[in-house]
């Protein structure tokens, strides 16, 4: 006869403050019931645009000073008769990315950003272009974040030399 008992699981999961961190990255077993974990607490707010026109149409507006648009989530979807290259911008004179050819009548798109999330210039708006007039429709998720703020280099120092001569 064996001298083994069966163990309690909670006897091996860390209990406190690194409870809910070893939990997130911990599989279930097949006797326990898996709990959703909480990645971003921020909400993702969600934006939504019918883009009909040639070039550029704002899906989100600048935020304002000190404050950068974080894009989670895009969904595009080509709603028109027409096959149509679509692109995302960051303002007005960004360069597009995202680049992508869209069959015509409902053929969608979608990027999940969450966890690499897209962080526009500081006081910049989202744009999306169409290469010709089209019917397309734009829905992005996204939150608002403080701009890092970048230190310009102010100082300077001056180097001197003095050339000595060496008698051998």
């Amino acid at each position: 006869m064996s001298s083994l008992a069966k163990r309690d699981a909670s006897d091996f999961n860390p209990k406190g403050l690194r409870g809910r961190q070893y939990a997130s990255y911990r599989a279930p077993r097949y006797d326990e019931v898996a709990m959703a974990v909480v990645v971003d607490d921020n909400a993702a707010y969600p934006a939504s645009v019918n883009a009909t026109q040639k070039d550029e149409t704002t899906v989100i507006e600048a935020p304002g000073e000190g404050l950068c648009i974080r894009v989670k989530t895009i969904m595009v979807n080509n709603v028109g008769a027409n096959q149509l290259v679509v692109s995302l911008q960051e303002g007005t004179s960004g360069a597009e990315k995202f680049k992508n050819s869209m069959p015509q009548y409902g053929s969608m798109w979608n990027m999940n950003f969450i966890g690499a999330y897209w962080i526009l210039a500081p006081n910049t708006s989202l744009e999306v272009n169409l290469a010709a007039i089209g019917n397309v429709n734009v829905q992005v998720g996204y939150d608002l974040v403080k701009a890092i703020p970048v230190e310009a280099l102010t100082d300077s120092l001056t180097i001197t030399e003095d050339a000595e001569e060496v008698l051998t």
